[in-house]
Formats: structure tokens, C-alpha cells, sequence
């Protein structure tokens, strides 16, 4: 998308940020379920379309806030027309026709959309990727009903618990020195390496190590964000009719799970 470590940073702790609100309105405001309200991966692959779009490529300047401004547009009708079929009544006539039959293979068909983004970065890290997908399966199926403290913490924490772990594993192998190679370096970009040698290791350096990335440095200790901080978002048709149909889905999955929760 064209941003900086820093605005990585910002994004993250943006959403985390807003989550949190969410989440303590919903608690208090809204249906008080004992739900924790995130981001949706169901919405990672529009984002993806429309950060990959073909009006965004030949731009140079500021193409990060351009493509969260396009991102903000869509979004924000995609949760208008939300709000629309929540009050209207309107998801009652689309549960007749839309069930989770129907869900399920969407969402797989979102979920596979994202291999030819998530498996060529895991096959250039195996002996990181491939413990990453034991331990979480293991968490989902295998321990999800272990209970500690009266609670289902590899049901529950089944991600969050499987990366922190994976990631310290990692790191323990960044630190032994797993992944130096002799005369080169990870701070150094692909294009600007001379030896053949650390051009095979550049790949492995930049996706096994844990210190590549400088947005944990880069991230300010105490951020407030605000509205509009990249800018006015921008409102075209495609990109909009896009986001609503992707809420669609999402409010039909959410809604079946709620109703789980209820019963």
C-alpha cells in the first residue's frame, strides 16, 4: 500500500484503539452479549482489491493516505447500509434466502481467496509457518476442551496464544543467529544487494527473522487517533457496492452466531 513503517503503526494501534470502544459500547449500549468486536478478515479481501486497484499503482505521492481515504469511503457505506437492514427489519428477508448453507462456502471461498497471498510467504519460511499452523490446529480441535481455570483458553486464545508462541520460537532462532549469513544484512533492501550469496538469504531474512520490521519501534508510546487522520474519505460507486456486499455476508455470519449465543 505504499506506507511506512510508522504508518503501519498507526493503523494497528488505530484499530485496536477502536475495537476497544467498540467493544465497551456494545457491552453497555447495544445487545450486551459477551462478544469482542474486531476488524472482520471477511473485509481483507475488497481491502486487497481496492489497494491493489489499477488507480492506485502509478501513484507515487501519498498513495498511502489515498488508498486508506478510498478504503474509509467504502467502509463507511458498507456500515450505513448495515445500520439500514438492522433497523429496517430488512435481515429477516434476507435470512429466507441467505442461511448458513449458503454462508459457509462463501466464506471458505473468501478464506481460499487469500492463498496465493498467505502460502508463498509461509513456503519461504517453513520451520516457522509450518509449527504456526500445527499449534493452532492442535489449539482448535485437538485442546479446545481443556479448561484451565474454569475457562477454555486454546478454544478461546486459540490464535493470539499460537503466534505469541511461534513468534518467541522465532525469535529465540533470530537471536541464536539461525538466520546470519556470512556478509549480509537484513536492514539492506533486495534491490541494492551485490553478492549472489545474500541474494538467496535476502527472502529468508525479511520474512524468519524478528527484527526486520521497525513499526514496533517506530510506534509512538501514547497515540490518540481521530477521525480523519489520513484525510476526507473519498466515495466512488464500484468500491462502495463492493463493501456492501461484503456486509451482507458479514452481518448474515454474525447474525447466525448471535443467535447460537442466545439460544
Amino acid at each position: 500500500m505504499g506506507g511506512s513503517d510508522v504508518d503501519t503503526a498507526t493503523v494497528i494501534s488505530t484499530m485496536l484503539l477502536v475495537s476497544g470502544l467498540t467493544t465497551i459500547l456494545h457491552t453497555f449500549l447495544g445487545s450486551r452479549l459477551p462478544l469482542i468486536q474486531g476488524s472482520s478478515f471477511v473485509y481483507l479481501a475488497p481491502a486487497l482489491v481496492i489497494a491493489n486497484s489499477e488507480k492506485f499503482r502509478n501513484l507515487n505521492d501519498d498513495k498511502f493516505k489515498h488508498i486508506m481515504r478510498e478504503l474509509q469511503g467504502a467502509i463507511l457505506v458498507g456500515s450505513v447500509f448495515q445500520i439500514i437492514l438492522g433497523y429496517s427489519g430488512l435481515m429477516s428477508l434476507l435470512l429466507r434466502l441467505i442461511n448458513p448453507v449458503v454462508v459457509a462456502p462463501t466464506i471458505a471461498a473468501v478464506g481460499l481467496a487469500f492463498f496465493s497471498y498467505g502460502f508463498p510467504h509461509a513456503g519461504s519460511c517453513v520451520e516457522i509457518s509450518m509449527p504456526l499452523i500445527v499449534l493452532l490446529l492442535l489449539c482448535t480441535l485437538y485442546m479446545r476442551k481443556i479448561s484451565l481455570f474454569g475457562n477454555h483458553i486454546f478454544l478461546i486464545y486459540a490464535v493470539p496464544l499460537s503466534v505469541g508462541i511461534i513468534w518467541v520460537y522465532a525469535f529465540f532462532l533470530t537471536a541464536g543467529g539461525a538466520y546470519n549469513f556470512k556478509g549480509c544484512s537484513s536492514s539492506i533492501p533486495s534491490s541494492n544487494i551485490l553478492l549472489d550469496s545474500c541474494r538467496r538469504h535476502a527472502e529468508i531474512m525479511r520474512r524468519c527473522r524478528t527484527d526486520v520490521s521497525n513499526a514496533w519501534r517506530s510506534a509512538a508510546w501514547v497515540r490518540v487517533p481521530y477521525p480523519l487522520q489520513w484525510g476526507p474519505p473519498t466515495f466512488h460507486f464500484k468500491t462502495a457496492i463492493v463493501m456492501v456486499i461484503v456486509s451482507v455476508v458479514a452481518s448474515v455470519d454474525s447474525f447466525h452466531h448471535i443467535m447460537l449465543l442466545r439460544c
